[in-house]
């Protein structure tokens, strides 16, 4: 299958990520593995343009791009949900309808002035039902919800944009065991859709139930790639802790 996003000796500023190059294909999740201080966010950031990087190249089926700033990535088909939900990623004053449709309300607004809010709303039921997000209503506060509700209500928000690669970061960090599987299966429907998805996780059985391939990351490089056919616990460690010489 055809790489969708290759990312290619990328260095970002600010942070100890040097000359980091992946790729992901269409229907595939890629699990990215590592320990605290690996810089597995950092090279997303970069990717994502959060982070502004100063070598390397990404390319998006083929055709290389020029990302420096979130906007650019998303115009592309790329979306990242980021490890903090609480920090960047819930508008916790805003209704579950504003924070489903906020990423893409141009899709929403009626003569270049008036939002939708039928349309919005029937974005809300249609999340509400795909991933069973558990709400009273649309107009509910999202930060009543509980952790497990609100990240879906998130991946929602990145799914209204229709994209092509998906970016998660520690996606069920803090969640329980119920909507972890949840968004287990919504993440494995997306890519038998033919999403490709990234996926950080810290969560080692986490990494090898869901992953169809794992790149290890150690101190800001890529110290290994990995099949699942014969990714383990251990082999992960063994990268996760490589230092690169010199």
């Amino acid at each position: 299958t055809e790489d969708i996003l290759k990312v290619e000796g990328l260095t970002a500023e600010y942070s100890h990520l040097r000359d980091a190059s992946i790729h992901v294909r269409k229907g595939e999740i890629l699990g990215v593995g590592g320990l605290v201080g690996a810089q597995r966010t950092e090279l997303m950031e970069g990717i994502f343009g959060t982070r502004s990087h100063t070598t390397g190249k990404i390319t998006f089926h083929g055709k290389e791009l020029k990302i420096n700033r979130p906007k650019d990535a998303i115009d592309q088909g790329v979306a990242m949900l980021t490890e903090d939900r609480r920090q960047s990623g819930i508008m916790g004053v805003l209704s579950i309808a504003d924070n489903i449709s906020i990423a893409s309300l141009k899709k929403y607004v009626d003569g270049g002035i008036m939002l939708n809010s039928k349309k919005i709303e029937q974005l809300v039921q249609d999340n509400v039902q795909k991933m069973n997000i558990k709400t009273p209503s649309s107009k509910t506060l999202i930060q009543s919800l509980s952790g497990g509700n609100q990240q879906k209500v998130l991946i929602g928000r990145w799914l209204a944009n229709d994209p092509e690669v998906l970016i998660l970061d520690e996606p069920t960090r803090g969640i329980d065991v119920g909507a972890k599987s949840e968004i287990y299966k919504l993440m494995t429907q997306l890519a038998e859709e033919g999403k490709a998805i990234i996926m950080i996780s810290s969560d080692m059985p986490e990494l090898l139930r869901l992953s169809d391939r794992v790149i290890v990351m150690c101190e800001g490089h890529v110290t290994g790639e990995l099949d699942i056919s014969e990714a383990t616990q251990e082999s992960i460690m063994t990268y996760a802790t490589k230092r690169e010489e010199g």
